[in-house]
């Protein structure tokens, strides 16, 4: 199933046939008055998208601006050749936040939606050529562990139990709170959490007390390079994460993972909310401190009582704030906040590929911290890259024409403000990739590539306005977590939020989703505040 209408490159298209943008234009000069309880969101990406969800069904009559031709933001698909591939996240885990917020509407996901958990979820290749398959069911888990290491798989139950207390701690005292103020910091709920997130070790530290085999070491703690950081920086309590995946799955929806991004905008139009395609945005209006909408590129003026950012922070807060709203301490601080690592992609269409490799499949370096430090401190392209495949024709078909399969390679690589030359040394990070790839498991790739679009930390940039192109926004080191990372609420004008990656909770699906609930509980409050 295609998501995008090829000739125009616009935006998806409905159940009934109609391009969602014929229904969703507006005159391109002009102001359009306020109307009553009129939000404005900048962005349909899954934070954008759902903020305007939320926002519609507590009545805001909800417009999404958005400057390229389809929803999603960094859920993006590329096509051609017959293939379609998804370009952002691949791994779609908790759920039940996608759940949630269908049945906050009153609808029903599998209205909308079909997915599917994958077990394994994916499989770990070590250098050594031994693996690991990543279970949902701790004694099938525990039997793969012993596999490599019996004594470690005796203390796996105890690691999963100190990992759903961190689980449990994370996502209820500070994924699903809110940091608007110093209060909030100091409920006594929120302090008896950061005590037991203390002390403040690392992932990999955790992780060690437990796992000591190496190579269980690197299958347990990798999973915080889904946040842009190494988990030799991480803090303990994104441990979370590999628990999360084994105890609620990872899970994959038919049509490929842009098919999510369609759902959800599906469902804000079926709600009545408007989506306009290529309307970027050049300022917001700010007026005797408060934001009063938004001026695109072509001088349309569009008012609103609220106006939500989806654009990456530090990008939106230099770039739409203006100069006499923004805030130079503000700018200096938030471009000195550690950004995530980011990636560098190839998205293939190939045929014929003979290969037992799964839907995902993890290829870790023989040197896997001094690969970590290579591209986190030394801000160089790795020498032995570990990366990350996805076959979604393993588990979809229609996703390629008969007989080839989609392949995703992504390589974590240093962001784009690093001195790395990225037109002169990607090609032979492609080499030392396809090489790996060929000797790991996918043998005779490169001749069996019909269909080959590349992605790196400037595309970022360009592609989706992300700060120094770090493919995964602010880095979530302790001190730019919960309380101390950008929140929802705006510091420099009353009426405007923020919402994605770069905002608290953080980055991955789930997290975005989230800063998206978050931002329309603030302006719930705020109203309810202003009515006193």
């Amino acid at each position: 199933m295609s998501f995008a209408d090829k000739k125009h490159y616009a935006a998806p298209t409905l159940k009934s046939g109609r391009r969602a943008d014929e229904s969703s234009s507006f005159h391109s000069i002009g102001v359009v008055s306020e109307r009553k309880r009129k939000a404005v969101v900048i962005g349909a990406g899954l934070g954008g998208l759902s903020a305007a969800i939320h926002l519609q069904q507590d009545g805001w009559d909800v417009t999404v601006l958005e400057r390229n031709g389809r929803v999603g933001g960094r859920m993006n698909i590329t096509e051609g050749e017959g293939f379609q591939i998804d370009m952002g996240p691949t791994l779609l885990m908790m759920p039940e936040v996608l759940h949630n917020l269908f049945n906050y509407t009153g609808r029903t996901l599998s209205d909308y939606l079909d997915i599917q958990r994958l077990d394994p979820a994916y499989e770990v290749l070590f250098h050594d050529g031994t693996s690991l398959h990543m279970r949902g069911n701790p004694e099938e888990m525990a039997r793969e562990i012993a596999r490599l290491s019996p004594e470690d798989a005796d203390r796996f139950p105890a690691m999963m139990n100190g990992m759903r207390g961190k689980y449990l701690n994370g996502r209820y005292n500070f994924i699903e709170r809110q940091f608007n103020s110093l209060s909030s910091l100091i409920r006594p709920a929120t302090l008896a959490g950061l005590l037991k997130a203390l002390p403040m070790e690392s992932v990999a530290s955790y992780v060690g007390r437990y796992m000591k085999d190496e190579r269980l070491r690197q299958a347990f703690t990798f999973q915080t390079l889904y946040l842009g950081i190494s988990p030799y920086d991480c803090p303990a309590i994104y441990a979370l994460l590999p628990y999360i995946e084994m105890e609620f799955g990872v899970w994959f929806p038919r049509g490929g993972m842009y098919a999510i991004a369609d759902a959800l905008y599906r469902l804000l139009i079926d709600m009545g909310g408007q989506v306009h395609f290529h309307r970027p945005v050049e300022k917001i209006l700010v007026e005797d401190g408060r934001a009063q909408g938004v001026r695109l590129e072509d001088g349309t003026i569009l008012r609103a009582g609220v106006v939500v950012c989806n654009m990456d922070l530090p990008s939106a807060y230099q770039r739409l704030l203006p100069e006499g709203v923004r805030r130079p301490a503000r700018v200096k601080r938030l471009n000195g906040m550690e950004h995530g690592c980011s990636a560098y992609l190839l998205y293939l269409g190939v045929r014929d590929l003979q290969t037992n490799w799964g839907h995902h499949t993890v290829v870790l370096s023989e040197s896997y911290e001094e690969t970590l430090q290579e591209i986190m401190h030394q801000k160089r392209l790795p020498s032995d890259p570990a990366m990350y495949v996805c076959i979604p024709t393993r588990t979809d078909p229609s996703l390629a024409p008969p007989g080839h399969d989609v392949v995703y390679i992504l390589t974590i690589v240093p962001h784009a403000s690093s001195q790395v030359d990225w037109q002169g040394e990607i090609p032979a990070l492609r080499e030392r990739v396809l090489n790996k790839l060929e000797r790991m498991g996918l043998p005779g790739l490169r001749e069996k590539i019909v269909f080959e679009r590349p992605f790196s930390p400037p595309d970022f940039e360009r592609t989706y306005g992300c700060n120094f192109g770090s493919a995964f926004g602010i880095s979530p080191r302790f001190f730019q977590s919960a309380y101390f990372r950008p929140q929802s609420r705006s510091a420099e004008a009353d009426g405007l939020y923020f919402v994605g990656a770069s905002t608290h909770p953080g980055g991955g699906i789930p997290m975005v989703l989230t800063s998206g609930r978050l931002a329309a509980e603030a302006i719930r409050s705020d109203r309810r505040l202003a009515a006193l």
